[in-house]
């Protein structure tokens, strides 16, 4: 069979079968809700009771900043010496009532004790201050320590330095210096060392000065003189003589307990006196006068006792003669006449017991006298027949 020619048939050509068309769902196109306009605020209008401020800085930009804490001080800025220093202070407060005590003043003067009385104190009582704040680690009072310590230093070295007392002038000067290294600043290990170095110098030497003052004179009798400027000397004990300063005579002391007075403070009230022992707890004197022989006042020691008998009431209005005697006779001239009686004297009743001697040109008067309770205690009876005339 004659092969045909197929022709492959065009788009166009085609026949297309129409097919049941389905319904087909429209989607509804989806609405947005867009957002209303905000209303319009009405514009405020300023009253006087609101008015707006008219400066632009944020309110947070102006409320005042608080003032820093201050910050404690570092490591670095604590000055490890100061402790040290403090501990210084502290033991030289105690030095100072040593001083005081131990080393009574040479004064006599009422307003001079009080003076240095009170610079004592105040120096214990800023001593103890300053030594206890530095021990803590304060620096607030380094300024009044420093102040304190170059006072202390020209004013306590310069006194020193005016008497010829070149050895305490050095320790004066080497405390303050080397008390001033350990509290100011921060010094050096080698520094610090050296500070201390020359306060333990000065503090050995004030250490060596006590031991040597007490191996002379106990302690507790040298603050018993500082306590009483008008005495001197050790204390007395019983048995002991005493000499005579401007006429040659011994006078053996009663009892134990007794000191001499100083010659100014004595013949302040008598030019005649020439020793005055006193006994500072029970109030117990002796004393001895070296007085020129006066014929026409008397012409024996009888006549003598009786001149003294008058004075004596003279002084005490009510002095009642206890006793007279002597170891004379009526043809004889004594050389020893003594009285005894009793007066109120500062309030208080008093015994006396009255000796006088003959020897040469010159009598001596011997007279003691004591609190009634006191006088037998201290052995004074027959205690002014004791002198012997050399």
């Amino acid at each position: 069979m004659p092969r045909a020619s197929v022709a492959m048939p065009s788009v166009a050509d085609r026949t297309v079968t129409p097919v049941a068309s389905a319904p087909v769902t429209r989607a509804a196109p989806v609405s947005v809700p867009v957002a209303a306009p905000p209303a319009r605020q009405p514009e405020h209008v300023p009253t006087v009771e609101y008015i707006p401020s008219l400066d632009s800085t944020p309110a947070w930009e102006k409320a005042p900043a608080s003032k820093p804490e201050p910050q404690a001080e570092t490591a670095s800025d604590v000055n490890p010496a100061l402790p040290v220093g403090g501990a210084v202070l502290l033991a030289n407060a105690v030095l100072h009532l040593f001083e005081f005590l131990f080393l009574p003043s040479v004064s006599t003067d009422p307003s001079l004790r009080a003076a240095q009385l009170a610079g004592t104190l105040v120096g214990v009582g800023l001593d103890v201050l300053l030594g206890f704040s530095f021990l803590r680690g304060k620096t607030q009072l380094r300024t009044l320590g420093f102040i304190r310590l170059v006072v202390g230093m020209f004013l306590f070295g310069g006194m020193s330095l005016y008497q010829a007392q070149y050895l305490f002038t050095l320790v004066v000067f080497a405390f303050s210096c080397g008390t001033l290294v350990l509290i100011w600043g921060k010094p050096s290990s080698f520094l610090a060392g050296v500070g201390l170095t020359a306060v333990l110098l000065a503090v050995g030497v004030e250490v060596i000065g006590f031991q040597k003052l007490s191996a002379v004179q106990p302690l507790s009798d040298r603050a018993r003189i500082a306590l009483r400027p008008d005495l001197e000397g050790r204390q007395l004990g019983e048995d002991e003589s005493i000499v005579g300063e401007r006429h040659p005579y011994k006078l053996r002391v009663p009892s134990d307990g007794w000191y001499r007075r100083k010659g100014e403070v004595s013949r302040a009230s008598d030019a005649s006196i020439d020793v005055w022992l006193t006994h500072p707890e029970l109030a117990g004197s002796l004393m001895v006068s070296v007085r020129e022989w006066n014929d026409a006042e008397a012409e024996n020691l009888r006549e003598a006792r009786d001149v003294e008998l008058r004075d004596l009431r003279v002084q005490y209005p009510d002095f009642e003669l206890a006793e007279t005697s002597d170891n004379g006779t009526p043809l004889q001239d004594p050389s020893i006449a003594t009285l005894s009686g009793s007066a109120v004297r500062n309030g208080k009743p008093f015994l006396f017991e009255v000796s006088l001697y003959k020897t040469n040109d010159k009598l001596l008067l011997v007279k003691a006298f004591a609190p009634t309770a006191a006088f037998e205690p201290l052995h004074l009876e027959g205690a002014s027949t004791t002198l012997r005339p050399d």
